[in-house]
């Protein structure tokens, strides 16, 4: 799976993409990377768009990736937003869901259309975003 991301910092707001095969451990090592860079903060949104991968994730694969994610238990409630292509991404993305909001003071909501992702993040039509839409 290749995996990428970028922080924009004028904007609070972290853009990760994933495509290929299911790799738990490419996404862990990419919150890895994103926690090391000066720009991060925990309180930025994110956008996560996978909708290019082509093997979901198990359950268990979930449950690796949330236990090494950071949580967040601050005051102001950032949000995640999870892009997926497919009804089965949709379900493990719910799960994943499920999983942080017992642990972390995020909103996450799951959607198949960057869009809607984007105004719900409050960002549609945003100038910074100049990323091709799909």
């Amino acid at each position: 799976m290749a995996t990428s991301y970028e922080i924009i910092k004028e904007i609070n707001l972290i853009i990760m993409t994933s495509s290929g095969p299911a790799n738990p451990e490419e996404v862990i090592t990419m919150f890895t990377r994103i926690k090391a860079e000066p720009d991060y903060s925990i309180t930025y949104d994110v956008l996560w768009d996978a909708r290019g991968r082509t093997v979901p994730f198990t359950n268990e694969q979930i449950m690796r990736i949330v236990s090494r994610v950071p949580v967040y238990k601050g005051d102001s409630r950032p949000k995640r937003a999870f892009l997926f292509s497919k009804d089965v991404n949709i379900g493990m993305g719910n799960v994943y869901q499920s999983y942080r909001f017992i642990k972390s003071n995020v909103d996450i909501k799951v959607f198949k259309d960057r869009e809607e992702a984007l105004k719900w993040l409050g960002l549609h039509d945003h100038p910074l975003l100049c990323i091709p839409r799909k």
